[in-house]
């Protein structure tokens, strides 16, 4: 019973490391276009957020090679 929730539960945080993913690397490849008015934009992370792409992208690269199940 334990492991069912301990599954879903890493799932769910699955998808919120996909989304995470997703997200920084929208805002990655819109600071190398321009804006309506001319300028690029920056694209900045700070430690925390740094971090958490890391821990992200390590779980989804380590769900892909063994599987998300215990």
């Amino acid at each position: 019973m334990i492991a069912i929730i301990l599954n879903k539960v890493l799932l769910v945080v699955f998808f919120m490391a996909c989304l995470n993913t997703i997200r920084h690397a929208y805002y990655f490849v819109q600071a190398f276009f321009e804006t309506s008015e001319g300028e690029t934009r920056k694209y900045i992370l700070n430690k925390t957020s740094l971090f958490i792409l890391g821990a992200s992208i390590a779980f989804i690269l380590s769900s892909i090679f063994s599987g998300i199940q215990i």
